[in-house]
Order: C-alpha cells, then sequence, then structure tokens
C-alpha cells in the first residue's frame, strides 16, 4: 500500500513521490516497511535503497534518455514544450530542473500547479 500526503502541495511533490515509494515496492523486499516523516529517510533506512527509489521515480518521470535535454531548457517556454512533447506537466519538467540544480529553486514555480483537498 502507498500513502501519501499533500505535505509539499505540488504536483512534481506529489507524482515523485509516489513513484519513489512505487520504486520500493518494485525493487525492494515485499517485507520492509518504508515510512518518511520529512527528514532524510527513516531510521535505520538503507541510502542506497533510497538512491534507486529516488532514481526509479526519476526514470518515470522523464526518461533516461532524456536526461541530456534537461540542461538545455532555458526558458518557460522551452519547458512548455518539452512537457508537451513528452506527455508530462510542465510543472514536474520545472521540478527535475530545480532538483538538479539546473534552476533555482524559484525558477518556474509557476509552472507548478498546487494541489488542494476540497470537501463536498
Amino acid at each position: 500500500m502507498i500513502q501519501l500526503s499533500l505535505r509539499h502541495k505540488f504536483e512534481d511533490h506529489l507524482w515523485f513521490s509516489f513513484f519513489h515509494e512505487a520504486g520500493h515496492i518494485l525493487l525492494h523486499s515485499k517485507k520492509e516497511t518504508f515510512i518518511n516523516t520529512g527528514g532524510k529517510g527513516a531510521p535505520g533506512t538503507d541510502a542506497a535503497m533510497e538512491d534507486e527509489a529516488n532514481r526509479f521515480a526519476a526514470n518515470q518521470l522523464i526518461p533516461r534518455h532524456y536526461d541530456s535535454r534537461l540542461p538545455l531548457l532555458h526558458t518557460e517556454a522551452d519547458v512548455k514544450a518539452f512537457a508537451r512533447e513528452i506527455s508530462i506537466a510542465p510543472g514536474i519538467v520545472v521540478g527535475r530542473l530545480q532538483k538538479e540544480e539546473l534552476w533555482g529553486w524559484n525558477g518556474g514555480n509557476n509552472l507548478k500547479r498546487k494541489l488542494m483537498l476540497v470537501d463536498d
């Protein structure tokens, strides 16, 4: 079971977190329990398994064969065109650019969609 929150409230964090946790399920022992409460990982969590789950998530969202194109994205228009080409939300591309320090943490944030829970 994967359980997520809207802790960071943006689509890039939600989808990365989902695929990170899916990576643990698909790549690691089914008997393990992975809990992240906001730090660098749960006590006793193997750093190599965390790195592997991070790579899995990154590659699910933006396949590895596009990695060489990421440094070529300099404008929001570049991001939108690239996102359209690979059929992913521009905000997810921005999140990857920020994580890899190709863009600053404030670059492109207007392309990220904020998520909210709503009551009926």
